[in-house]
């Protein structure tokens, strides 16, 4: 496992950082067709949300998914979203600005309370952690009774070429991607506590979404 705090802090000063230009650059990778809206949709889907339940969004970061899971939900309901990035929150804090189910924690989700979520979905923010198996541990541990995980994430598939493995990392290393993290597939990693029921792959495996229920 990497230096956990040197990861921590490297990721947490680069969203601090990048965060005002975090969502444009996901809009200008939809120009090259990676359409990470239409995949944060497949992943709520996948996690089978309920009216009235309470979804954990680990890593939730600008809170682009916040509002398909607050839609999920229902005004019975309620989301948490949990990021260690204070400038990241506050993004996410005006998109949400409407909706009263949706709270916004600042805290690291190695060691915050997670409490009993009956839900619990991470987009794009695994990879950033330095022990994503720990994190998922602890989530999958903290779920109530009948419930579920998913998780969409990316890396640089070992099968691409080396020209467009580069290519891949150079357009997301402004937004605190490692060599380490972009080489990184999360799946062997988090099957020893999620029993995946549902994986996709996405842009020719660069993006894939696991979902399931603890093992």
């Amino acid at each position: 496992m990497p230096d956990a705090r040197s990861w921590t802090e490297h990721v947490h000063v680069t969203y601090d950082r990048e965060a005002a230009r975090y969502d444009r650059a996901l809009d200008l990778f939809a120009l090259v067709g990676f359409r990470t809206e239409a995949y944060r949709q497949r992943t709520v889907e996948a996690l089978d949300v309920r009216p009235g339940q309470t979804v954990l969004d680990l890593g939730c970061g600008t809170g682009r998914t916040l509002p398909l899971l607050a839609r999920a939900v229902g005004e019975g309901g309620r989301v948490v979203g949990l990021d260690l990035s204070g400038s990241a929150l506050a993004i996410a804090r005006d998109r949400v600005a409407d909706l009263p189910q949706v709270e916004l924690v600042r805290a690291d989700a190695r060691r915050a309370d997670l409490g009993t979520p009956d839900r619990v979905v991470a987009t794009f923010s695994l990879s950033m952690m330095p022990d994503p198996a720990a994190v998922a541990a602890r989530a999958t541990d903290a779920l109530a009774p009948g419930g579920r995980m998913a998780v969409l994430d990316f890396w640089t598939p070992d099968a691409w070429p080396r020209p467009l493995r580069a290519a891949a990392f150079a357009l997301a290393r402004p937004f605190g991607e490692t060599r380490a993290m972009a080489e990184r597939d999360l799946r062997p990693h988090l099957a020893p506590h999620l029993a995946f029921d549902t994986e996709r792959s996405f842009y020719l495996d660069a993006a894939y979404l696991i979902a399931g229920t603890p093992v």
